[in-house]
């Protein structure tokens, strides 16, 4: 099996509208999540790479500039709408609490390019959605899940339909439970059975990682990251691999074509009309690690790479 990229109809380099006769001066913002930096998170992950690419790119003040919220609707449209006003030209947005912001505020200045980190959910030519394939991590996770388990029965959790059937189709030989999750934890461990690898798609909390690992019978995790930033290859012995969203090459990609005053715009879903781009191991927006001394494993992920 080869790992699954998706099938871009075609690809948009567009020059974004230009409010005025005059030439515009790029200019990149960041509007980071509830926690600003430190949170060990996205907004760490985006922060390092956009640190990259400030390097890269020689960009100093006041041609970058990187800003936190409370968290409320008031403070992120505030935020947003002073970004877009004053000239930034692309405003990257981090977490799915500025959907709606992004949205509205991105039809109040067309000519303003937003990038929304981790989503593909509004459709608007100046919306550039960095999405992150969770089915071709599915089966990343799925086949160490797969090679890993004793027991011959693993667990996703809190999956979509399409992520659920590409972790169970990778989990050759197993027997996969395909448990649905809403943030009670106090039967999950009883719903796993004798599940002894967990694969969770959960990330608002750390409760199903803790079920896992308070478990009498011993059972791994393949943790999400940035998504779990409570969960590590060194944050306990039971996590046994991590499946990365790497942020580097979407954010240099983001900042290289806003300084040419282009935008990222492949048609991820045409007929929702989602533009942006979508991120998988072929083009670096994927990657997984493992803990040591995983020989079957090692070798079910070189037979999925072909």
């Amino acid at each position: 099996m080869r790992f699954r990229v998706a099938l871009l109809t075609f690809t948009l380099l567009l020059p974004l509208a230009v409010a005025s006769a005059e030439e515009r001066t790029p200019r990149i913002a960041v509007a980071y999540d509830i926690g600003f930096k430190g949170d060990g998170g996205f907004n760490d992950a985006v922060s390092k790479s956009l640190a990259l690419a400030k390097q890269k790119f020689n960009l100093v003040p006041p041609f970058v500039r990187e800003v936190p919220t409370s968290g409320t609707a008031v403070d992120r449209l505030s935020k947003l709408r002073f970004l877009a006003k004053n000239g930034y030209t692309l405003i990257i947005t981090v977490g799915s609490g500025y959907r709606e912001t992004v949205r509205r505020v991105s039809m109040e200045y067309p000519e303003t390019q937003f990038a929304p980190i981790n989503d593909k959910t509004l459709g608007q030519l100046n919306i550039s959605n960095i999405y992150f394939d969770e089915v071709e991590a599915a089966q990343i996770a799925g086949t160490i899940a797969g090679a890993k388990s004793k027991t011959k029965v693993v667990a996703v959790i809190a999956g979509s339909e399409e992520v659920n059937s590409a972790f169970a189709t990778a989990a050759k030989g197993a027997e996969v439970l395909k448990i649905p999750f809403s943030g009670d934890g106090s039967s999950l461990s009883t719903s796993l059975g004798r599940a002894d690898v967990i694969y969770s798609l959960w990330d608002r909390d750390a409760k199903v990682y803790e079920s896992v690992i308070n478990r009498t019978l011993k059972t791994f995790y393949i943790a999400r990251n940035p998504d779990q930033h409570f969960a590590s290859l060194n944050s306990h012995p039971r996590v046994i691999a991590v499946v990365e969203k790497k942020l580097n090459k979407p954010i240099s990609q983001l900042v290289r074509l806003a300084l040419e005053d282009r935008a990222l715009i492949d048609v991820i879903e045409s007929d929702r009309g989602i533009y942006g781009r979508s991120f998988g191991v072929a083009n670096g927006g994927l990657a997984y690690k493992l803990k040591k001394g995983q020989p079957a494993v090692l070798k079910a992920l070189k037979e999925l790479k072909g």
